[in-house]
This record gives structure tokens, sequence and C-alpha cells, in this order.
């Protein structure tokens, strides 16, 4: 019986895709739902594994979507930490940019003290690397992860009585 793919590759694509979504401004405003974005990523890791694999496989477990939305996680973590990092060193912290400007808009800032209303501006425009944040991500990343590849394996687990097609026999020898 033939072994089970390799889940790297889908973990990394996993993991990609919940860096893309958490660093990209306005995007990762996704994960104010529960870390769906990041669930998200879990839940692709475990589509990308289910896509390879073949007939003659053992069948997709449960296991298998644990592993697959820790790894992506831990991907994602990597991933959008370096991500973060750049973006806020180019462009800025814009979320906190644009956060004001709703406030402002809004007039909550008018209502604020005028002290605490400039140490929210000072925080906006000198945002730095934070490692706190950082370790954070390395927490939340793989749990929210395990959750989205264990919600992957239920929809992609195999039915009741599934059982492992045999492996297609051997192409025949070209004749000469």
């Amino acid at each position: 019986m033939p072994e089970k793919p390799n889940k790297l590759l889908p973990a990394i694509y996993g993991g990609a895709i919940m860096a893309l979504i958490a660093a990209i401004p306005v995007l990762n405003f996704v994960n104010c739902l529960c870390c769906a974005g990041v669930m998200f990523g879990g839940f692709m890791a475990v589509f990308f594994y289910q896509k390879d694999l073949k007939s003659g496989m053992p069948l997709l477990s449960s296991s298998d979507g644990v592993v697959l939305g820790l790894l992506a996680g831990l991907f994602g973590a990597i991933l959008g930490s370096i991500l973060d990092t750049i973006i806020l060193l180019t462009v800025g912290n814009v979320g906190g940019q644009m956060l004001y400007g709703i406030l402002e808009s809004s007039g909550v800032t008018e209502q604020m003290p005028p002290d605490a209303l400039e140490q929210m501006r000072e925080g906006i425009e000198s945002s730095t690397f934070n490692p706190i944040s950082v370790f954070l991500t390395f927490i939340i990343d793989p749990l929210f992860g395990l959750f989205g590849g264990l919600i992957g394996y239920s929809i992609y687990k195999p039915k009741p009585g599934a059982v492992t097609p045999p492996p297609l026999p051997p192409a025949p020898a070209a004749a000469v």
C-alpha cells in the first residue's frame, strides 16, 4: 500500500494563505471574526493535502487534520510576522491609521480626553516591531489553524463504510 503524501507542502500553502490574510491591511479584519482567516488557512492545508491523496493510499484521518492545521499555523505565524514587518517598515501602521480615521469621522475623538487622544496618535505614528505580538501569533495561529484543520477533516473525511480503494494496476509495457 502506498504511503500518504508529504504534509509539508500543503501546510506551507495553508500557512501562506493564513499569512496573507493576516498581513494585508483591511483584509486582516477577517480575523476579527474568531480568527476566521487563520482557521481558513488550516482548512486549506487539509484541502490541498486531500487533493494529493491517490487511489490505494490510506484514507484521511483526524490526526492528519490536526497535524496539517498545526503546521499551517506555524508557517502562517512565521510568514505573517515577516510580512507584517515588511508592511510596517514600508507603509507604516495602515490599520491603526484607518482606525483613527474612523474614530475621528464618527466624532468619538471629540469625546476623548486630549491626553488619551495624543497617546493614541503617537502610538499609531511610532509603531514598530512588537515582540509580544509575534509571541502571541506563534500561540494563536497554530491553535486556530488546528481548529481549521479539524473543520477541513470533518468536511473531507471518508464517508462511513468507505474502504481504501485498491491500487491501480500497473500500466502495460509498451510493445517494441
